[in-house]
């Protein structure tokens, strides 16, 4: 059984190789696009579709169809802005750590709070909490966690 340490090194080895794959990111544009094509098919395709239609009382319905497609276009660019502020793969993981690298000597530590989830359920209910420092030298595997909230017992 891995200890809390263990699981923290890897969750933020983890986090570390999402963002410089950019997969957060193109998952992130991948959901704006989403709701964006939504959007457009309420406002520009069943909006006009449900206008077209003879005796239909149109106030109300087209009115909600321009909301919800507005609010579709809104939340996909608010889903872009914040996609490229937090999962951009150029943002470095982690805040700079004075210091040299015990095991190579490098500038380049970096630290941050980790939180990963419980392997068995997937929920973070049992999960430890910890900062985890790495170095961000290539080739160097030097890693260190300082448990905050140790995990539950099952």
């Amino acid at each position: 059984m891995a200890t809390d340490e263990d699981l923290l090194i890897e969750a933020a080895k983890r986090e570390q190789r999402n963002r410089r794959s950019g997969r957060n990111l193109l998952l992130a544009l991948l959901v704006a696009a989403v709701c964006a094509a939504i959007g457009w098919v309420l406002v520009f395709r069943v909006r006009a579709f449900v206008k077209a239609i003879p005796f239909l009382p149109l106030g109300t319905v087209t009115s909600w169809l321009l909301v919800i497609g507005i609010a579709a276009f809104v939340i996909a660019g608010l889903i872009v802005a914040g996609a490229l502020l937090l999962a951009n793969p150029r943002k470095r993981w982690g805040d700079s750590v004075a210091g040299a690298c015990p095991a190579c000597g490098s500038w380049t530590l970096r630290q941050d709070t980790v939180v990963p989830a419980d392997p068995g359920s997937g929920s973070l209910r049992n999960a430890p909490k910890g900062v985890v420092t790495l170095c961000g030298t290539k080739g160097c595997a030097y890693a260190s966690a300082t448990v905050t909230t140790a995990s539950r017992a099952r």
